[in-house]
């Protein structure tokens, strides 16, 4: 069998690994968190194919190659070409959607390109040609006598009887008028017959068509009608009416031209299908009252108007109070006691000295290019659908186009699993199952591969910034397998995040079809279910960080089962959190009334305080918008907060504290020596030796953020961004400093023999032993240790570390916050756990029970749901057909329940 075969790899925590991946196979990469996991995957095997592939690119690509730190290992062989999905979501572009991710929105608009049809006034519009409206007036007046005519030219009254005498001078002489009767224009003078335009028609001819033998003489008068009548043909009928058709693509009813449809019309885009009013984005900014009048109880004197509190605009509130004495306006009322037309008033002003609320926010857009301007316009500011297009982003033309009664815009607000009952029930007949059969079933196949991926709950307009980094991944997975790629090597992180246990099977489905194709997989992963379906496993550890790094086993899953130490054995083995834990005991609860946001269904539950919760469901169930949305908006008094009738026991709480996994700085320079503020009390140490004394320098000198001590080529980055233009950037180290982001001089001072470079490179469990006499370093890095992320180095960039690592990172800030009586909320906090680390999650979140109102966690994962005390599940379904609760209880109760997908699982587990 080929195989790639890799030989001594060392990058990062890496220890001399060699080991194989059989070509053509399903090969998972497992081991506990810092393990070395995606260093082997990502960071050699990646890497070394995307190296490889870059190789082959343009000499402009290549002048950069000599600058790429290979990944360190001594050989890799049989590498395919590399393609890697990883579970972060980059996506912050605001018009990038679920239907543009998945490439079904660019075959949805060829369908409807292909095989749509215009609808105007309730009738369907077709392309007139000189051809067809001859043939149909051939067919619609065989036999009887039929008049052709032209509008007469738009001409001023003065230079009528010139246009009069060119037109009979071109053998174009007599008018039809609205009576039927025919009037020589010679006779007419100028006059007159400006008079006559839109009462009478240059007649053209008068036949009655045999439907063979006066075709060419019909369509020779229909095409004349074309020139002369600014491509329109008049047909008079009786009674005076008359008939006008257009040529191209119109209107017979109203006259209104459409432009041909093209996959252009219906993108949002292009400047050919955005929507003129909010340019293609589907909404609009709009000014939110509540936010400029956050508390109604207050006067107009006493401030209510919150952007004209604040020191730059106090000339704006005396503003408001010279025009409210003017127009005898009461400014010591509160505001909720004004009358409309009052409120109005203060908004929009009096279009005279008064420029209003309203006005004061023109004024401000005039000057977005200050900061200042801009922050203040985004903090009084909502996001209505555009009144226009109604949030389809599309304009008219393009929604009058509709396949099987249905305009893109309303095909865009299906979800995936709607989408492909629909695509299964259309039918296409005769031409237009010859134009669009091969999109139909192009669209039919993807859409598959979306829900085989458990992406079926998700709408075609739903932003790809709003997702998680799973369901990120399993687009990008749904994508590539809709590809026809064939021998490659794809490289996955973790697809399984956000999935429920009913759906890992679908996963394994869409894993195994990949391979199936001839390509090679290797899938970082923990979850026992997806590791036992494995062809070939590669087991890292036998710990975290530098007691990791090695190759604890490798083989077939048979094999790997019966390995003695191995932790992922143990796991397979089912001998990972077997034991239950203490229950708590509530502590009154928290109760939401009537939740009611995106697919809730008027939920009401409640969710107890002082004991651990987890709420669950499959994908799409409402679980995030229940909790972040409705719960944590609504404590936090979060304007954009979820639709809800009320919260009750919101006083037994002082706050929530929402713990993302999403990075706690705000620069790629941020590391766990900076968030954790430990890097302040090591600086200070460093700045107390006898050389920085002897530099004169103190603590700042020793900082990578600002002047002084750090290397000024690379600013303290420790390395260089080079611009690929058409590629990803490639960050290389600086060549001044190698990449340890200091001078020589700076290097050079000591602390017991180590110097700040050697300092930042040491893990926070070392660091925390060395400075355990110093509490403002110890201190800072216990709760990091808490959550088992001692194996991290303090210099580690938090772009980095994974999805599950950076939630516990800002647990780990939560626990250092210490802020009693507040209720946590977690998000999918054992993504990037394995088994054997779940437990030692459980006892942190334990732990924070001591002095916390309460714990609520969203979580698919069975190991941490047998471990609550309540459980709410959501569903049964996901999107419209979720946002029910399904049962409620201890794990017990939810085990029991029939309805229950999660009970299912847990009594499968």
């Amino acid at each position: 069998m080929r195989e790639i075969r890799i030989e001594n790899a060392r990058s990062h925590n890496l220890r001399g690994v060699s080991c194989r991946i059989p070509l053509g196979r399903l090969t998972i990469v497992s081991g506990p968190s810092g393990s070395g996991k995606s260093t082997l995957a990502f960071d050699t095997l990646y890497a070394e194919g995307q190296r490889r592939y870059v190789a082959s690119l343009s000499t402009y690509a290549r002048q950069f190659l000599e600058r790429l730190p290979r990944p360190e290992v001594d050989a890799i062989s049989h590498l395919p070409p590399a393609i890697a999905i990883e579970q972060r979501n980059p996506v912050t572009n605001a018009r990038s959607t679920v239907g543009t991710a998945t490439e079904l929105l660019d075959l949805l608009r060829l369908l409807y390109a292909k095989v749509g049809e215009t609808i105007c006034c309730g009738r369907r519009v077709e392309a007139n040609t000189v051809e067809s409206v001859a043939g149909a007036l051939a067919r619609r007046f065989a036999g009887r006598r039929i008049s052709l005519g032209a509008p007469l030219p738009e001409a001023p009254a003065r230079a009528a009887a010139g246009l009069r005498d060119r037109l009979v001078a071109e053998g174009h002489g007599r008018l039809l008028l609205a009576d039927g009767r025919v009037r020589d224009a010679s006779e007419l003078s100028g006059r007159a017959f400006a008079a006559l335009r839109g009462s009478a028609w240059l007649l053209l001819d008068r036949l009655a068509p045999d439907p063979e033998a006066d075709r060419a003489r019909l369509a020779e008068a229909v095409a004349r009608a074309f020139e002369r009548g600014g491509r329109v043909v008049v047909v008079p009928a009786e009674g005076g009416a008359a008939e006008e058709i257009r040529e191209g693509f119109a209107c017979l009813a109203c006259g209104t031209r459409h432009p041909t449809p093209e996959p252009a019309l219906f993108s949002f885009n292009h400047a050919r299908g955005a929507c003129e009013t909010c340019s293609g984005f589907g909404r609009v900014a709009s000014l939110d009252l509540a936010r400029v009048v956050p508390d109604p109880s207050r006067t107009l004197a006493g401030k209510a108007i919150a952007p004209f509190a604040t020191p730059g605009a106090r000339d704006c509130q005396r503003d408001l109070l010279r025009a409210c004495r003017k127009a005898k306006l009461p400014a010591d009322v509160p505001w909720s006691a004004l009358d409309e037309a009052q409120r109005r008033f203060v908004v929009e002003g009096d279009g005279g000295d008064w420029y209003g609320v309203r006005g004061y926010f023109d004024w401000l857009l005039g000057r977005r290019y200050k900061v200042s301007a801009r922050i203040a316009i985004a903090r009084y500011r909502r996001f209505d659908p555009c009144p226009a297009c109604r949030g389809t982003r599309l304009r008219p033309e393009a929604l009058a186009v509709r396949v099987d009664g249905r305009h893109l815009g309303e095909a865009s607000r299906l979800t995936l699993e709607q989408l492909g009952a629909w695509l299964g029930g259309l039918a296409l007949e005769g031409a237009a199952r010859e134009r669009g059969g091969r999109i139909l079933a192009a669209l039919r196949a993807r859409t598959d591969t979306a829900l085989r991926v458990g992406l079926g709950y998700l709408a075609l307009d739903r932003q790809v910034r709003t997702l998680s980094g799973g369901e990120a991944q399993r687009i990008q997975l749904a994508t590539a397998l809709g590809g026809a790629l064939t021998a490659s090597l794809y490289v996955l992180d973790e697809p399984s995040i956000g999935l429920h246990a009913r759906d890992v099977a679908r996963l394994l489905d869409v894993l195994r079809g990949i391979r199936d194709r001839g390509n090679t997989v290797v899938v970082v992963e923990h979850a026992p279910e997806i590791v036992g379906a494995a062809d070939h496993v590669i087991d890292l550890g036998p710990g975290a960080g530098r007691d990791g790094g090695r190759l604890v086993a490798e083989g077939p899953v048979e094999t790997l089962r019966e390995h003695p130490t191995s932790l992922t054995a143990r796991a397979l083995r089912g001998e990972l959190g077997a034991g239950r834990r203490a229950r708590r005991a509530p502590r009154g609860a928290l109760r939401i009334v009537g939740a009611r946001e995106r697919n809730l269904r008027d939920v009401t539950v409640a969710l107890p305080l002082g004991q651990l919760v987890v709420v669950t469901g499959v994908s799409g169930a409402g679980k995030s918008t229940l909790v972040r949305s409705v719960l944590v908006g609504g404590l936090q008094g979060d304007p954009e907060r979820g639709a809800c009738e009320r919260i009750e026991g919101a006083e037994r709480v002082r706050g929530a504290v929402l713990v993302e996994p999403t990075p706690p700085g705000r620069s790629h320079r941020s590391n766990p020596a900076t968030v954790s503020r430990a890097f302040e009390g090591i600086r200070r140490r460093f700045a107390a030796t006898r050389e920085a004394r002897a530099l004169g320098v103190g603590p700042g000198w020793f900082s990578f953020n600002v002047p002084g001590g750090r290397c000024e080529v690379c600013e303290g980055a420790g390395e260089a961004v080079i611009d690929m233009q058409f590629l990803e950037d490639v960050r290389v180290p600086c060549e001044a400093c190698g990449g340890t982001r200091y001078r020589e001089e700076a290097r050079r001072v000591r602390l017991d023999g180590r110097s700040i470079v050697d300092v930042l490179a040491m893990t926070l469990e070392e660091a925390a032993k060395t400075f355990a006499d110093d509490p403002a370093v110890a201190d800072r890095l216990d709760p990091f240790l808490r959550v088992g992320l001692g194996y991290l180095t303090l210099a580690q960039p938090l772009a980095a570390l994974s999805g599950g690592e950076l939630q516990r990172m800002r647990l780990a800030l939560a626990l250092a916050e210490g802020r009693r009586g507040c209720l946590y909320v977690l998000d999918e906090p054992t993504t990037g756990l394995h088994p054997a680390e779940v437990d030692a999650l459980v006892r942190t979140l334990d732990g924070l029970l001591e002095t916390a109102a309460g714990v609520i966690v969203v979580e698919h994962n069975l190991q941490l749901v047998r471990q609550a005390d309540h459980v709410v599940d959501l569903g049964p379904e996901g999107g419209p057909g979720g946002g029910r609760v399904v049962a409620e209880g201890p794990p017990d109760a939810i085990a029991a329940c029939e309805a229950s997908h999660t009970g299912r699982a847990l009594r499968g587990s």
